[in-house]
C-alpha cells in the first residue's frame, strides 16, 4: 500500500487524516487514546508496544491502535514522520483537541483576533491546527474559501499559502504550531 492509497482508506473508513512528525527518541510510557488510530510511516522509525511485544515499523509499513488498547511508543534516533488517521465515535472536544497537540509535540495557545481582521497572503515555516471556540474565522488555500465555526478544526501545514479573514463578532480559538524535522519528510 502506498500514501494516496492509505489515505484513501482512512477517509473511506470515516477517519480524519493528520499528518504529523515527532521528535527523536520521544518515549511515550503505557497509555491508551479515546479515538482508533491508524498511521502510515512516511520516515523514521518508531516502536509501538502492546502486551510487552514491541513491534518496529519505518517508512512504508502500516499500524494501529484501536480506542482503549494500552501500548507505550518509542520513538527512532531520526524522529518519525506520519500519515494517520483519528476516529472518535463522537465530536472532538476541546479538551481532547488539546491533549492531541500535546501528544503531538505541538506548542498551544489560546488566542483570538477581533472582528474584522484579516491577513494577507503568506505561509509558516510551522505546521498550525486551529480549534475554533467562538466566532468564526475564513481561511483561504488554493482559491478555496472555507469558514470555521465553534467546534470546527483545521490543519495549515508549513510552507502553505494562505489568507485569513475573522467573522464580525471576532473569533476565539486554540492553536497549535510545530516545527517539524526535514530528515524525516
Amino acid at each position: 500500500m502506498d500514501r494516496l492509497e492509505f489515505e484513501a482508506e482512512l477517509r473511506r473508513e470515516g477517519y480524519r487524516v493528520v499528518n504529523s512528525s515527532v521528535k527523536p527518541n520521544l518515549v511515550a510510557p503505557n497509555h491508551c487514546h479515546d479515538f482508533d488510530a491508524k498511521a502510515f510511516v512516511l520516515g523514521g522509525e518508531i516502536t509501538i508496544t502492546r502486551d510487552n511485544t514491541p513491534s518496529t515499523f519505518r517508512a512504508g509499513q502500516c499500524f494501529e491502535v484501536p480506542t482503549g488498547c494500552m501500548h507505550a511508543e518509542h520513538v527512532g534516533p531520526e524522529g518519525v514522520a506520519l500519515l494517520s488517521g483519528r476516529r472518535r465515535n463522537g465530536p472532538l472536544t476541546r479538551e481532547a483537541f488539546e491533549s492531541d497537540l500535546r501528544r503531538e509535540g505541538f506548542e498551544v495557545v489560546h488566542g483570538g483576533q477581533k472582528g474584522g481582521f484579516s491577513e494577507e497572503l503568506h505561509a509558516h515555516d510551522f505546521d498550525v491546527r486551529i480549534m475554533v471556540l467562538s466566532g468564526e474565522i475564513t481561511v483561504t488555500r488554493d482559491n478555496k474559501a472555507e469558514t470555521f465555526q465553534a467546534g470546527d478544526h483545521c490543519e495549515i501545514p508549513a510552507g502553505c499559502q494562505h489568507t485569513t479573514k475573522v467573522g464580525p463578532e471576532g473569533v476565539a480559538y486554540i492553536v497549535g504550531k510545530a516545527y517539524r524535522r526535514a530528515s524525516v519528510n
